[in-house]
């Protein structure tokens, strides 16, 4: 799949519309992170929150406080800024506060946006991967319909979905009778992938059963990948962001009352998150 050159257009003009003033949640000062930031200052009016390790970072308005996933969930939901990165605080703190916040309904329609772009400059979408979420069929496809509805609604682009399973389609075969143990667990991966397809297919979008193909699936041109479990999703965006010369362009917590951008905790360069949320800002401010 080539790049998406249309996306980095988009959100190049988004960002023209206005400059807004954000939080970032810093745990700690980090020279990286804090090069990126500074860099990022011509899109956005930067407020860090922080625990007092950062006191004596410069260049910043900054708010000191014990509890900075509280206080940067609370600056979100009274709108004290327009949107906010999550940053270096604790993931699950911050999420559960805001969750806590805009109610229970609300929380329930929160869905995940991570694009990755690969080493070839390739973008897809992954569905939710995460030691806690993404496990079972009903999630992979809530969360792959939301992103397929996100890529024609927001872009105007055709969802591709590649579904990956833990298993080989001869092994599969082979093996399908077995129920229990890590052969049945690994047969279930194979045996959700296949009425993942047919549900999106029903639907009128592309998707394709790849097996343990992910490589495949990326160069047939698939935008949004299904990984077999919330657990290999995590792997998967690791390896690719991490070890495999890839970057997260976005990781936003959509559809709630509030722009969300969320992140590996392992990122140092904030820059692409802060241009995707500024560009999402603008986007919201101009539909008002």
């Amino acid at each position: 799949m080539k790049k998406n050159y249309s996306f980095e257009k988009i959100i190049k003009e988004k960002i023209k519309l206005g400059k807004p003033t954000i939080a970032f949640g810093l745990a700690k000062p980090d020279k990286e992170i804090l090069k990126s930031l500074v860099k990022s200052r011509k899109y956005a009016s930067i407020i860090l929150v922080g625990p007092p390790k950062i006191k004596n970072v410069k260049g910043f308005k900054k708010i000191i406080t014990n509890t900075p996933e509280r206080k940067l969930a609370n600056m979100l939901y009274k709108e004290e800024v327009q949107g906010i990165v999550r940053g270096t605080v604790d993931d699950f703190k911050t999420l559960e506060t805001y969750q806590s916040l805009i109610g229970e309904y609300k929380a329930k329609k929160e869905i995940e946006l991570t694009l990755i772009e690969d080493f070839y400059g390739r973008q897809f979408f992954i569905s939710e991967g995460s030691n806690p979420r993404g496990w079972n069929k009903k999630e992979k496809i809530k969360s792959s319909e939301a992103i397929a509805n996100f890529l024609k609604q927001e872009l105007g682009a055709s969802p591709k979905i590649g579904v990956i399973t833990g298993i080989r389609h001869d092994t599969y075969r082979r093996k399908k009778s077995i129920k229990t143990g890590v052969q049945g667990i690994l047969n279930q991966t194979y045996k959700d992938a296949e009425d993942i397809v047919k549900y999106f297919k029903n639907k009128g979008i592309k998707a394709k059963n790849y097996a343990i193909e992910l490589q495949t699936a990326v160069q047939d041109g698939c935008n949004i990948i299904i990984p077999p479990n919330g657990m290999v999703g995590n792997q998967i965006f690791r390896a690719l962001c991490l070890l495999g010369g890839g970057k997260l362009l976005t990781a936003s917590r959509a559809n709630l009352p509030h722009p969300y951008e969320d992140n590996s905790r392992n990122e140092i360069d904030f820059e692409a998150h802060i241009k995707w949320l500024v560009a999402w800002i603008n986007s919201k401010k101009n539909k008002k």
